[in-house]
């Protein structure tokens, strides 16, 4: 019986996420934190009852990817579209400014100028899929700000590939212009696909699969272009997560609310693996050292300060609190930093110190955002 322990895993998972969830709702903190502390305590940095296999790395991508799924089902393609240019002003502030400040603050340290640039770019991208849950715990989908942290955050997410793309290639003594090019045409391509003939699609399929008479049509043609879109996002470079959003954005344009209700009960399966395996990632031992704890809280102030200030420039003509709320949505790097942050330790042009550094701004910034923005939810009526 080889797949007894795959199958207790995902049974400890399950339960521990769902107890601490309840747990956490009853003493008024962000489920998702629940969530994540589950992890932290079966996983590596607790009890070692888990470890990550590449299994359960792939039921959490699958939670990831349901999470942007729903989320994109609650959001319009024109509503989209309307805040476009805003949630790029907003993605393009919140990338410059923490880069900047990050390098200049990671070279001060006296770490190599490659290495600080490498650091630097954990700083650029917002985990949207963090975002995203926080939002949906709070019912805050349709709100403008949510919009536009939403558009932002997977805008920056496409940035920060560019942006990463240009540092891997200095990794190798010159910038791969003709990579960063190629990149950038793939993705607009993409994009010009999905807002341009996307939702026009989608309603011809689901007439013809109509005429075919096939049981559950609605939901076979959601997994297809879940699935086909993830993969292509994730081809082409992006997070999967990426085309699992645009799939949910597609699939909004029919109008059937029974759609959205056929994938709560997937939805509360599989995303909680999700924001478990983030807790099992954190290690607590990796910052021991008091020097690298406080280089460590110091990078993880100009994460905050740098995203919260960009971004909330980027949104400043809606008016100050949704100036405020975008600048705090856009907070979380989650996934995004961890990646940026394995690749750059399997370069070797980041040593595991700079590797504790990011994973620190990670999970802090990770951690704080559910109770800042509920705080601030409840203080005044999001716009």
């Amino acid at each position: 019986m080889e797949h007894t322990g795959i199958l207790f895993d995902l049974f400890l998972i399950f339960v521990s996420a769902k107890l601490f969830n309840y747990i956490f709702q009853k003493i008024h903190i962000p489920p998702m934190i629940g969530e994540i502390t589950a992890g932290l305590i079966i996983g590596a940095g607790g009890l070692h009852l888990i470890k990550e296999t590449p299994v359960l790395d792939a039921f959490s991508e699958l939670g990831a990817m349901m999470l942007l799924f729903v989320v994109g089902l609650h959001t319009r393609l024109k509503d989209m579209l309307k805040i476009g240019t805003d949630a790029t002003i907003v993605a393009v502030l919140g990338v410059a400014l923490p880069l900047m400040l990050g390098y200049f603050f990671i070279l001060f340290t006296d770490h190599k100028g490659i290495e600080a640039l490498f650091v630097a770019t954990a700083l650029v991208a917002t985990s949207v899929g963090i975002t995203a849950r926080v939002l949906k715990d709070m019912k805050l989908e349709q709100t403008v700000s949510a919009k536009i942290i939403l558009g932002a955050a997977v805008a920056d997410d496409i940035l920060g590939l560019l942006v990463l793309a240009a540092v891997t290639g200095e990794t190798n003594g010159s910038i791969d212009g003709y990579k960063i090019l190629s990149l950038f045409i793939l993705v607009v391509l993409f994009l010009a696909g999905v807002f341009l003939v996307g939702g026009r699609s989608i309603k011809i399929l689901k007439t013809r699969l109509e005429k075919m008479k096939l049981e559950k049509n609605e939901f076979i043609l959601s997994m297809t272009v879940l699935l086909g879109l993830s993969f292509l996002t994730s081809y082409i470079g992006m997070a999967s997560i990426v085309g699992a959003f645009f799939a949910g954005l597609l699939m909004a344009e029919l109008e059937d609310q029974h759609l959205s209700d056929m994938f709560d009960s997937i939805y509360e399966f599989l995303v909680p693996f999700f924001f478990v395996m983030i807790g099992m990632k954190i290690d607590p031992k990796l910052l021991m050292e008091p020097g690298i704890l406080l280089i460590a809280v110091i990078y993880t102030v100009i994460a905050i300060v740098g995203k919260y200030i960009g971004c909330g420039l980027g949104a400043a003509r809606f008016g100050w609190r949704v100036m405020n709320f975008v600048g705090l949505g856009m907070i979380p790097r989650g996934e995004v930093g961890m990646i940026v942050a394995l690749i750059g330790l399997n370069l070797g042009v980041i040593d595991s110190k700079a590797y504790a550094i990011i994973i620190f701004m990670v999970v802090v910034t990770t951690l704080i955002t559910p109770f800042v923005l509920s705080f601030v939810s409840r203080r005044w009526q999001v716009k």
